[in-house]
This record gives structure tokens, C-alpha cells and sequence, in this order.
């Protein structure tokens, strides 16, 4: 019998406010570093290491000394997790979208899994798809065979990638931002680290 998985840390820290203020590559490279940061803490309440990070041709992250992870961050917050095994995150600030967002994120039928059809459920469908894109280490060229099988309650949703299921946990922080992580059967403690 297969031994039960460790807990999952996934670490998410607000931005800084002069990190909000820069523009462009500046930004991109500041995010990026506290991503990282988030990452570093993530391992280490794992007690997992973390060697370079190199990522694949592809763009997806490589395992760093054995350890697999997966960075997101938005404008005011990252999001960051190490693992024993392939595993996704994202993160994403609730805003509107338009309703050709809508289409492309989901089918009919994943539309019809839920009783109705609002704001939290397209981003609980657009985190939990990218958290497994990432996990696979596709991005979103793989979106259209990422599909929505079942939601299980307000915080699970199975999905499944070329037949391959996923288990997906989401967390919000606050009521802005929502957190998807594939999270299999793992225990997760969710981190949240102020500045």
C-alpha cells in the first residue's frame, strides 16, 4: 500500500507597494524575485531543496535537486509551492471578463456542472485549469484539452487533462484573489506571509 503524501505549503505574500509602482521589466523582475522568495519559504516548510531554477524549452519549471514547484504571481500577489511530485499553482485578482473569455475557458457542458454561472466559477475554472497546465507543463497552449469534470464542493473541482485526472483545492485570499493548487490527496497548510 502506497504511502500517504506529504502536506502541501503553498506560500502567497502580498506585493510590496514600490514593487506595485514599477513598470514593465522592472516589474516583471521584481514579481518574479518575491515569487521566488515565496518558493524558498514553500521548500523549506516542506523540507524540500531547491537547487537552481531552471525552467524547459517549453517554459515549464524543471525539477530543482528533485523537488518540483510552480511560481504565479499577479500585481499585488504571488503565489509559490514545492512538492515531491508534479504540481501546479496560480493565482488570480477577481475582475470582470468578457464573455468570449467565457468561451474559450469552458464548454458547455463545464458550464452546466454548476447551478449557475458567475464571476468566483470562471475564475475557479481559469485558476484550477492553469494550476494543471502547469503541472503538466503546457501553459495554455494545452487549454482546449483541459477540461472541467466535476466540482465537488466550493473548494474542489476534478478535472482532467488528456483523460489524466486532476484533483484542484482553491483558497481565497480576501475576497480579491483566488489560489488553485493541483493538489492530489496531499494535507495542504496554506501560508500567507505579509511583508
Amino acid at each position: 500500500m502506497p504511502e500517504p503524501m506529504d502536506t502541501i505549503h503553498p506560500v502567497i505574500m502580498p506585493v510590496s507597494v514600490p514593487d506595485q509602482r514599477l513598470v514593465r521589466r522592472a516589474k516583471v523582475q521584481a514579481l518574479r524575485r518575491q515569487a521566488r522568495a515565496a518558493l524558498a519559504l514553500s521548500a523549506r516548510f516542506s523540507g524540500l531543496a531547491l537547487g537552481k531554477l531552471e525552467k524547459a524549452d517549453t517554459g515549464a519549471p524543471l525539477p530543482s535537486a528533485g523537488t518540483f514547484w510552480a511560481l504565479s504571481h499577479k500585481s499585488t500577489m504571488v503565489a509559490a509551492v514545492a512538492a515531491r511530485h508534479p504540481i501546479g499553482i496560480d493565482i488570480e485578482r477577481i475582475q470582470s471578463i468578457s464573455p468570449a473569455m467565457e468561451k474559450r475557458l469552458a464548454g458547455d457542458a463545464e458550464w452546466q456542472l454548476a447551478p449557475t454561472k458567475d464571476l468566483p466559477l470562471f475564475f475557479r475554472y481559469w485558476t484550477a485549469k492553469e494550476a494543471v497546465l502547469k503541472a503538466v507543463g503546457v501553459g495554455l497552449t494545452g487549454l482546449s484539452r483541459c477540461r472541467v469534470q466535476h466540482i465537488l464542493d466550493a473548494n474542489h473541482l476534478i478535472l482532467s487533462y488528456d483523460d489524466q485526472p486532476f484533483r484542484v483545492t482553491h483558497h481565497w485570499v480576501s475576497q480579491t484573489h483566488l489560489v488553485a493548487i493541483t493538489s492530489g490527496d496531499a494535507a495542504i497548510a496554506w501560508h500567507f506571509i505579509e511583508n
